[in-house]
C-alpha cells in the first residue's frame, strides 16, 4: 500500500487498537496490531510522520517489554533513541529501556512491596538478574541521564555519607510531613524525571551495589519529594527509607 491517505488512516486504526489491547492488559495481541501499524509506515516514516513514528515505536516498545519480548523491546528503543530529535523525546525510551534491562516488567510486583518481603526474595530475584548481566547497564543508562538533567551523581558513596543522609532526611521529614504537604502534588516535567530515574536507579542499585548506595539515592528521592511535594514515586521510596531503618545488622551507619 503506497497511498499515503489510505495508510495512516490504516496506521492509526492499528495504534487505537493496540492501545485498546493494552488498556486491557493483552499485551501481546497489542504488540500484533502496533507491528502491522509499523509494517504500513514508508521507509522515510521518521522524517515524514515523525509525532507518528515516535509514539508508535514507543508503544510498540512497551507492549513487547509487557509481552516478556525483551530483546524486541530494547532494539525498538535503541531505535528510538537513534531517531529521536531532541533529549525530551528521548527519556520515556531511556526510562522503559533501564527498567527492561532490569527484567523489570516481570518483577513489578516483587518490587513494589514493603522491602521486609523484598528481602525474602532477594537471593533468587538477583540470581535471575544476574543471569539477565544488564542490571549495570541500566544502572549507567540511568547516572548518565541524570548527569544530563544536571544532577551531580557520585561515582561512589561512602557508609558514613548515608550515615549523615539518613537523619538528614527525617528531620525534613519531620519538619515537612502534614495535610499541606501531601496535597502538594510535584510539578515541573524535568523534576518528575529526575526523580523518576532516581528511583529507577534505586531498584537496580539493591542487586548489584552495595546497600548504602541504595540508601542515598532513595534518601535522594525522599528529599526531593519533601522540597517540591509528592509524585507517583514518593510512597514507594519512603517505604524504603523506612524498611532500611528498621534494619537490624545493616552496613548504613545510621546516626541515633
Amino acid at each position: 500500500m503506497k497511498n499515503d491517505e489510505l495508510r495512516i488512516p490504516i496506521v492509526k486504526l492499528n495504534m487505537a487498537a493496540g492501545m485498546k489491547a493494552m488498556e486491557s492488559c493483552r499485551h501481546k495481541t497489542a504488540y500484533s496490531y502496533l507491528k502491522a501499524a509499523w509494517s504500513l509506515l514508508p521507509d522515510d516514516c521518521w522524517g515524514s510522520y515523525y509525532d507518528i513514528s515516535l509514539r508508535l515505536n514507543f508503544m510498540m516498545a512497551s507492549a513487547a517489554n509487557s509481552s516478556c519480548e525483551y530483546d524486541d523491546a530494547e532494539l525498538i528503543l535503541q531505535r528510538i533513541l537513534k531517531e529521536a530529535r531532541c533529549t525530551k523525546d528521548k527519556l520515556p525510551s531511556y526510562y522503559l529501556l533501564s527498567q527492561s534491562k532490569c527484567i523489570f516488567s516481570c518483577c513489578f510486583s516483587v518490587l513494589t512491596w514493603p522491602l521486609c518481603s523484598l528481602r525474602t526474595h532477594h537471593l533468587r530475584l538477583s540470581s535471575v538478574f544476574q543471569a539477565q548481566g544488564k542490571l549495570a547497564d541500566a544502572y549507567g543508562t540511568c547516572s548518565s541521564i541524570l548527569s544530563q538533567l544536571g544532577e551531580t551523581v557520585p561515582e561512589s558513596v561512602t557508609p558514613e555519607t548515608v550515615g549523615a543522609m539518613i537523619p538528614e532526611t527525617l528531620r525534613m521529614y519531620d519538619q515537612v510531613y502534614g495535610d499541606d504537604w501531601l496535597a502538594t502534588k510535584m510539578e515541573g516535567i524535568t523534576l518528575h524525571n529526575v526523580v523518576k530515574f532516581y528511583a529507577a536507579m534505586a531498584s537496580s542499585a539493591f542487586f548489584f551495589k552495595v546497600s548504602h548506595i541504595a540508601a542515598y539515592l532513595i534518601c535522594k528521592v525522599v528529599q526531593l519529594s519533601l522540597q517540591n511535594g509528592v509524585c507517583q514515586h514518593t510512597p514507594l521510596a519512603l517505604m524504603q527509607l523506612a524498611d532500611i531503618i528498621s534494619l537490624d545488622g545493616n552496613n548504613v551507619a545510621i546516626s541515633q
